[in-house]
């Protein structure tokens, strides 16, 4: 792990990755970026309406998260192309309230939780879920609510096509003074003439705000206990991470989190150092999440892959070195996820790698992985026993797998392992 520790760059890069993991979920392809754009449009207005660097921080934020309740939908209500239901419009509309109690438990998002709460308010109060009227919305919330929509409309979703700018601006402007305050609407047409939106990028605009504004740091400390905690002093936010990527699909619900405790069990018996605990603990969490980026009707076929999609599949240990990377207090534990589908003999993936090319930890985790997949459901097959798991692993002792390491989880009655994991899912 990384020893520069500065805890402001480091929730920077967290917040950044959480949005685009988000967005991977969400069929915005090719760019993943419907957060990225929301939050910093919204830093734009703000600079434009002369809030505080501390507002135009948070709004910055809530841009990055404020969809963030949608892990708790069921992905194939939101690719539903139908006309909802009220029952099912309902529990869509509950994704801001879900949002608003996530962000809550970040004590640095605990300010924008309200913001995230109530991002689908309208001016008119005709919005949900708590019905405010004009300046009852936080001034924040005007912005944010409005340059969802604007974005939300020119980003690609399962249930419908994009728009053009010009379109979406069209449709927000005829609600003007209906479902968003005029003001924000003007300003967002000001936004347009001036080109200071760029699709597909940030524009001068932003990058020139960027460093106006969003280096303020997020935690204010005269000393250095966040250099002393570290990486645990993340963990809220990397469970987070675990929490978006398993809620892809029932199956996998907690999936990450066993890997993750297992993992790290494995790895204390074999009496590995605090250090690599805590890595193979973190690298568990965060082992699958390339699979945000298989395409759902692949992940839920009740069948084996075929070949093409099987080399999708392949290449999610990729994806997840890829978003890690993005972390730099965790980059060298992105190396450790891209390899733990890698075998002793080679016949892994992504890269065919051997023996002693394998990271040591990523071994562990081949292994807790192995184990949990094998004994939970999954689309096309049941679960199995744990014995029965224990024999399959046992069997690819020396070639597959770690033999040593594999031992371990082999002494460990199953009893033990259902115990460890209630003790830890929480």
């Amino acid at each position: 792990m990384n020893n520069n520790f500065d805890i402001n760059q480091i929730l920077y890069e967290c917040f950044e990755t959480l949005g685009l993991v988000i967005e991977y979920d969400l069929a915005d392809h090719p760019t993943h970026q419907h957060a990225i754009r929301v939050g910093e449009g919204c830093v734009i207005i703000g600079d434009k309406l002369g809030l505080s660097p501390r507002k135009i921080q948070q709004l910055y934020f809530a841009g990055l998260l404020h969809d963030i309740g949608k892990i708790s939908i069921d992905i194939n209500l939101l690719k539903k192309k139908e006309k909802l239901t009220e029952s099912e419009f309902q529990m869509i509309q509950y994704h801001s309230v879900t949002g608003s109690q996530i962000a809550a438990m970040l004590p640095e998002l605990n300010e924008i939780a309200f913001w995230i709460r109530w991002h689908h308010e309208k001016w008119d109060g005709t919005g949900y879920p708590d019905k405010l009227y004009k300046d009852q919305i936080p001034v924040e919330v005007q912005i944010l609510s409005t340059m969802d929509c604007f974005d939300s409309m020119q980003t690609p979703r399962f249930d419908r096509d994009k728009l053009s700018m010009d379109e979406s601006f069209n449709i927000i402007k005829n609600e003007r003074d209906t479902s968003f305050n005029p003001v924000i609407v003007d300003l967002i047409c000001d936004m347009i003439d001036k080109k200071e939106i760029t699709p597909g990028k940030s524009s001068d605009k932003f990058i020139e705000l960027k460093h106006k504004y969003l280096k303020t740091p997020i935690i204010v400390s005269n000393d250095n206990s966040w250099s002393v905690i570290g990486m645990t002093g993340i963990y809220p936010i990397l469970r987070l991470f675990a929490r978006v990527i398993d809620a892809k699909h029932s199956y996998t619900h907690g999936h990450s989190t066993r890997v993750s405790i297992l993992s790290k069990y494995l790895a204390g018996i074999a009496g590995f150092s605090q250090r690599d605990l805590l890595r193979v603990e973190v690298a568990g969490l965060l082992h699958d999440a390339g699979k945000i980026s298989i395409p759902l009707e692949i992940l839920n076929k009740n069948n084996l892959p075929d070949t093409n999609e099987w080399r999708i599949i392949k290449n999610h240990p990729v994806h997840s070195s890829d978003l890690l990377k993005n972390i730099s207090l965790i980059k060298d534990i992105a190396s450790i996820t891209q390899q733990h589908h890698e075998r002793l003999d080679g016949s892994g993936y992504p890269w065919g790698m051997k023996e002693s090319e394998i990271d040591i930890l990523a071994q562990i985790i081949a292994i807790s992985d192995t184990f949990d997949a094998m004994t939970s459901e999954r689309t096309y097959r049941g679960k199995v026993s744990a014995e029965a798991a224990y024999k399959e692993i046992k069997k690819g002792f020396g070639f597959l797998y770690n033999s040593e390491l594999g031992r371990i989880l082999l002494k460990t009655p199953p009893v033990y392992i259902q115990a460890l994991f209630d003790m830890h899912l929480i």
